[in-house]
């Protein structure tokens, strides 16, 4: 068993998870649309559909924290990482809302 497949990571792994998938959404959206209101109603939509992800994997990450099924230190390192993760979703949306058509 590797250390990615303990259940303690897995937490980590799926805020980064959420974020990088809105990314690629998000940069799929301005390279099929360059400059179009479409790549920005895709990149807001992405955005909300990530921040309800990440609410979420919030609650199901507490829950199993209280549970006692994931120690501290990995949901110490969870709400690192989800905070992470919150910051770069919407700093990746930002250029939708900056640069408009």
């Amino acid at each position: 068993m590797t250390a990615l497949t303990l259940p303690g990571w897995r937490p980590i792994v799926t805020a980064f998870t959420i974020w990088f998938v809105h990314f690629m959404v998000c940069w799929a959206a301005a390279e099929i649309w360059p400059r179009h209101w479409t790549a920005n109603a895709v990149a807001w939509a992405a955005t909300a559909i990530a921040l309800l992800a990440v609410g979420a994997h919030v609650w199901r990450m507490r829950a199993r924290h209280a549970a006692g099924e994931l120690p501290g230190w990995h949901y110490r390192f969870a709400q690192g990482a989800i905070a992470i993760a919150t910051a770069a979703v919407l700093f990746s949306a930002l250029p939708s809302v900056i640069f408009l058509p």
